[in-house]
Formats: C-alpha cells, structure tokens, sequence
C-alpha cells in the first residue's frame, strides 16, 4: 500500500469516527417520567419502554465497539503503516474493496469467513432462498 492511498485510509478513519461521537449515544429513556409514579400504568407500554431501552444501550455498545476499532486502526497507521491493510491471521493484503467498504477491516475475507462463519457464509448464491 502506497502512502497515499494509507493516508486516504486515515482520511476516511478519522472521517467515519467524528461522524459516530458527532451523533452521539443514544438517549435511554427511562420507564418512569414522574417521581410519583411507581412504573409505566400500561403493560405494553412497560414492555415497549423496556425493548426501547435495550435496542438504545444495544447501539450505544456498537458504537463503542466501532469506535474502539477506528482507534485501533488509527494506531496501526500510525505506529506500523506497513502492516495497515494487512491480514492479521494469514499475512495477505486485504482486499482494496474490502477495505474501502470497512477500513477498519484487520482480516481479509476467507479469514473473516472463517472466524465468523455466520456473517455470510450460508448463502452462496441468490437461488438459495427459494
């Protein structure tokens, strides 16, 4: 990878991590409004306040998480640029595509495939929803 294209990865780094804190976590709203209420007076209304709840705290630990991997990837190109875009576990650049699509990527995708094999690896071919 040239130095160019490694500072365009930084570029784009930097870019997708202010756009994450700029959005900011989401709000967990709490089930009870009022002091003098001892909960939600409504079943469904509970129910709803809580699923509300997890989903916020849910994306708040993806962000995190995405985050922490964008820092990550900031400190590889800073502190060894020539291992950026490189495999964690076989050694082999990852692919350009993939990279432009995830720079925070460490392994390229039959890695990937096989850290993970749920992210994708079931379906090989449209046909395979009928």
């Amino acid at each position: 990878m040239t130095p160019k294209q490694r500072l365009a990865h930084r570029r784009t780094l930097e870019r997708l991590r202010a756009e994450i804190l700029r959005a900011g976590p989401a709000r967990i709203e709490p089930n009870r409004r009022d002091a003098a209420t001892t909960g939600v007076a409504d079943e469904d209304a509970q129910a709803l306040s809580e699923m509300m709840q997890v989903l916020a705290s849910k994306r708040n630990e993806g962000q995190a998480a995405l985050v922490q991997r964008i820092d990550r990837a900031l400190r590889k190109l800073e502190d060894a640029p020539e291992d950026f875009g490189l495999c964690e576990e076989c050694d082999e650049e990852i692919a350009p595509k993939r990279l432009a699509l995830v720079p925070h990527a460490t392994l390229c995708v039959p890695c990937q495939a096989r850290r993970d094999p749920k992210l994708g690896g079931s379906r090989k071919k449209l046909t395979d929803y009928r």
